[in-house]
């Protein structure tokens, strides 16, 4: 019914989708493991504020030295985090453009096939690969 090509494709993008979304969970411990350490950086500026309140012999420059660390810190903590984010989001972004491009390829080449026969066919091939 579907060129054999393009269902091996839609198979191709299906693994790795399956491959992305089995690493949610190794996203998700590093992304959360960084926002508990932004969160700690919050604490610390909250206590600095407070150290200032109540140390009159704190100097404006001690306190900003202070700060400067404490974004520092918070500035590694963001690229931490981006540098988990941004490859999932690449490999989710370059898979929905794989899928549709791959659409458009099936529906040029199949134009009598109405839309949900193309589903159909489709996700019965990825059951049968037991990728659904």
């Amino acid at each position: 019914m579907i060129d054999e090509n393009f269902v091996q494709a839609a198979i191709q993008i299906k693994k790795e989708y399956l491959k992305v979304t089995n690493t949610l969970g190794v996203y998700q411990k590093k992304a959360k493991e960084t926002t508990s350490e932004m969160d700690k950086i919050i604490i610390k500026l909250e206590e600095l504020q407070e150290k200032a309140k109540n140390n009159k012999q704190m100097t404006t420059e001690m306190a900003m030295t202070d700060i400067e660390k404490i974004i520092k810190e918070f500035e590694e903590q963001a690229k931490r985090l981006t540098s988990v984010i941004d490859p999932l989001n690449e490999q989710l972004e370059k898979l929905a453009l794989e899928e549709e491009e791959l659409w458009r390829m099936i529906k040029n080449k199949h134009s009598d096939l109405e839309d949900y026969q193309i589903i159909s066919y489709v996700q019965n091939r990825l059951t049968k690969e037991n990728l659904s």
